[in-house]
């Protein structure tokens, strides 16, 4: 059985599903947007095929071509693709081809007459896809929408690595925050993460608690996140730019927050830096944008999911959690138990498996 796999880009996190799919199958990786081979082992047979030229509404014409010319030219039994499936399934569908289609997206709103041209032919492929696994309840339930059999859409949550086995070091001192309630948050700085919204949130919550916001990350939209925190004359944010030893800013928070919006038709698919937080027993605060809030933050249980831009919300969430040490203390054991559970990448597999196997086995 022979399988591309369209891809953007390979990832740490994604080593041992691709690893592991690369033993199981006949499998020419397709990386879209790889910029250096990242560790890439060199037993894979893989392409890579970016291009930045061309562009037209963000999408490169370049590399479409160079996709269709490869896709084209190999023989395929199935192409799965989590990327460009506006070029991939129509050449699936006219070779012959079977098609998967990988997806973690679930927000179809827009106000943009392209974007919801775009989202209905997403909904066509959907229907029409001999299989989708979704990432999430959230991508399942929209897909389920669109008019996908449940019978032909594989469903599973996206797992994280565990750095919470990794050495670690508690930074109160060396930031000398000690005594301090610390709230982290990590990540790009781009505006669908709401990190305005969570500045304004800590604004009221600085004045009640000895509490720092530690915003660990970098982006485009630093800058102006930075000179509302100057503005709102704000003593206890740190801006600490990219940071290797992530592992520990996890460590040594009292609670993680992903204060994700909707920007438009952008926001956050699924958030696996809440993974992450809940290996190490963090409560999470999160917001309705956010795709991971759906199967790993249960509200009152671990964290609290509030609505998005919703800055008194944000506060109440917080403040509930940092006035109230056992509180906190449960709800942090609890995000260790729901990751135990759920942060599973042999499920992971199975699910793609699963997915593979009755694409093949159906005529």
């Amino acid at each position: 059985m022979r399988i591309a796999f369209v891809h953007p880009a390979f990832r740490d996190y994604r080593s041992n599903l691709f690893d592991e799919l690369n033993k199981k199958y006949d499998l020419q990786f397709i990386f879209t947007s790889q910029g250096k081979s990242r560790n890439i082992p060199p037993e894979w047979n893989h392409k890579m095929i970016r291009s930045d030229k061309l562009r037209v509404r963000g999408r490169s014409i370049i590399m479409h071509l160079k996709l269709v010319k490869e896709l084209l030219r190999r023989e395929h039994d199935i192409i799965l693709a989590s990327t460009s499936w506006y070029i991939c399934f129509p050449i699936a569908k006219i070779t012959g081809k079977k098609f998967i289609f990988l997806t973690e997206y679930w927000n179809f709103a827009s106000d943009s007459f392209s974007e919801r041209l775009l989202n209905m032919l997403t909904k066509f492929i959907a229907k029409h896809s001999d299989a989708v696994i979704a990432t999430g309840t959230k991508p399942f339930e929209a897909h389920l929408g669109f008019g996908a059999k449940n019978e032909k859409i594989f469903k599973c949550i996206q797992p994280a690595n565990d750095y919470s086995n990794l050495p670690t070091k508690d930074l109160r001192d060396e930031l000398g925050l000690e005594g301090k309630k610390i709230i982290l948050y990590l990540g790009r700085i781009v505006p669908r993460k709401g990190l305005d919204y969570l500045i304004e949130a800590f604004a009221l919550l600085e004045e009640e608690i000895g509490v720092t916001l530690i915003v660990v990350g970098d982006g485009p939209f630093r800058g102006e996140c930075e000179k509302l925190a100057k503005d709102l004359d704000l003593e206890n944010v740190v801006f600490t730019g990219y940071a290797v030893d992530q592992a520990s800013y996890y460590k040594t928070c009292d609670l993680f927050v992903l204060p994700a919006i909707f920007v438009g038709n952008d926001y956050e698919p699924w958030g696996l830096v809440i993974n992450e937080a809940m290996a190490f027993g963090k409560p999470i605060v999160t917001t309705d944008a956010v795709g991971a809030a759906y199967d790993l933050v249960e509200d009152g249980y671990n964290g609290y999911v509030v609505e998005n831009k919703d800055v008194r919300g944000l506060y109440e969430a917080l403040h509930k959690i940092l006035s109230n040490p056992e509180l906190a203390k449960v709800m942090g054991e609890n995000s260790r138990k729901i990751f135990e559970e759920k942060n599973d990448h042999e499920k992971m597999l199975e699910t793609f498996v699963s997915a593979i196997n009755y694409v093949h086995n159906r005529k």
